[in-house]
Parts: structure tokens; C-alpha cells; sequence
């Protein structure tokens, strides 16, 4: 993909988007149009797996994401009840839903510049890693919040 294909990739227009992103090649780009929920952070074993650290997932309702780019979005049905997006060109983890949910989860380093969301909870901390320190400024669960 050159730099040309890139900017008219994400020169779509935004209309009332508040937030913009997508993965690191731009085979997949997103709009937000409303508030993002702020981050959660996971340490469960199954996104050190998924991620190689700790997650980051923001809320928002899916109404109001919009798909400006989708055809490197790939889905992974994790269990009967949650599915995690990715791009399958670059690998970049975007999107983690729960099935028949109104909202879905995307990964807060995936917006582009600056959110204005905070991270309000870490949760599964009995799970961490052993390599890293808990923030101890950020609310902890041993399991969900």
C-alpha cells in the first residue's frame, strides 16, 4: 500500500465522527459517532495470549461505530459467547464483542491522536503475569469488575 492509498483511505468523509482509528497497515478503519466508555484493563491469561500483555478495551455502542475500512477485518469466535477482531494483513487486535451485545469493545491504542478516556479498572489482576506491577492507582478486581 503506498502513502497515496493510505490518505485516501482515511480521507473519507467523517461527517459527525468524534473519533477515528483503525490498525497499523489501514487495511481496517473505524469512525466513532459518540462517546467511547472509558478503558478496562485485562490481565486474564487468555489476552496474554491473544495480545502478549495486558488489553485495553473501551466500550462503545455499535450503532455508532462505523466501518470505513473492512477488508483485511478478520473475526475469532472465542467461545459460544465473545469473538475478537483483528486484521489479518498486520495482526493488529481492534475489537473484542460479546455476541448479541449492543455495544462492542475496541482497543483504545488503535484511535488515532488523542481520546480524552481514561483507564477506570483493571480487572482479572489474580491472573497477571509475574514479570510486571499491578498500577496501584487504578482500581483492581481479581475477576471482572
Amino acid at each position: 500500500m503506498t502513502d497515496n492509498d493510505q490518505q485516501e483511505r482515511t480521507s473519507v468523509d467523517t461527517g459527525t465522527a468524534q473519533h477515528h482509528g483503525g490498525c497499523h497497515c489501514g487495511a481496517v478503519r473505524y469512525q466513532v459517532h459518540g462517546d467511547i466508555e472509558d478503558a478496562t484493563l485485562c490481565h486474564c491469561h487468555l489476552c496474554a495470549k491473544l495480545h502478549g500483555h495486558v488489553s485495553a478495551y473501551a466500550s462503545v455502542n455499535k450503532d455508532e461505530l462505523q466501518l470505513t475500512a473492512d477488508e483485511g477485518l478478520r473475526w475469532y469466535r472465542l467461545s459460544e459467547k465473545t469473538d475478537r477482531g483483528f486484521c489479518k494483513e498486520c495482526g493488529s487486535a481492534l475489537f473484542w464483542r460479546v455476541v448479541r451485545s449492543k455495544n462492542i469493545a475496541l482497543t483504545p491504542g488503535t484511535l488515532d491522536g488523542p481520546s480524552g478516556i481514561k483507564t477506570k479498572s483493571q480487572i482479572f489482576c489474580a491472573f497477571k503475569g509475574d514479570y510486571y506491577p499491578l498500577d496501584t492507582s487504578i482500581p483492581a478486581f481479581d475477576h471482572d469488575d
